[in-house]
């Protein structure tokens, strides 16, 4: 049997909240049936752990600035906004996200062009659109994310493949892509 642990959840005290099954009082009526103990255990070591072994915030920041000062006229959505420290969305002016995708890919970087749930799918990204995102930039919007596992060279790894795409890319096209 495995047991699959993948959330949890906080509620604060004397916020409404209606357990979605009857049976036992446990956790203040809000839940029936027995602990699964194993699971709770190993869902507070795997919090534990994360503690230090997701600890990506810096990579972020620091591949957010390269990115910016390679290519100015580049946007990284959701800045200054409360987000997640392992993932980050910046656009490329002129440069397809397909095209991004590709020669990052080349250079064995792994980015998408969307979200994880619309992997495979080639529109518009719903959530940009329900930022107020032109389609031109959200069309050049790569989204990049960071594991357990992410080290410093691979956020050199990914600046040197991005700005070796950017310099290859006639600037002249981008000034024609963002007058069109």
């Amino acid at each position: 049997m495995v047991l699959k642990i993948d959330s949890a959840l906080a509620v604060r005290s004397g916020v409404p909240f209606a357990g979605d099954r009857r049976g036992g009082g446990q956790e203040s009526n809000r839940r029936a049936g027995t602990e699964n103990v194993a699971g709770i255990a190993g869902f507070g070591a795997a919090a534990f752990a994360a503690q230090d072994g997701l600890a990506v915030e810096g990579l972020c920041d620091r591949l957010e600035a390269s990115l910016l000062a390679i290519a100015p006229g580049a946007r990284v959505f959701g800045a200054g906004a409360p987000r997640l420290g392992n993932t980050t969305c910046i656009s490329m002016p002129g440069v397809k996200a397909e095209t991004q995708v590709m020669a990052l890919d080349l250079a064995g970087v792994c980015v998408s062009a969307g979200s994880a749930c619309s992997s495979g799918k080639v529109h518009r990204s719903a959530v940009l659109a329900a930022m107020g995102i032109e389609d031109a930039e959200a069309g050049s919007a790569i989204r990049i994310s960071f594991g357990w596992n992410s080290q410093s060279g691979d956020i050199d790894r990914l600046i040197a493949a991005w700005r070796d795409l950017y310099i290859r890319v006639d600037q002249s096209d981008i000034a024609n892509a963002r007058a069109a």
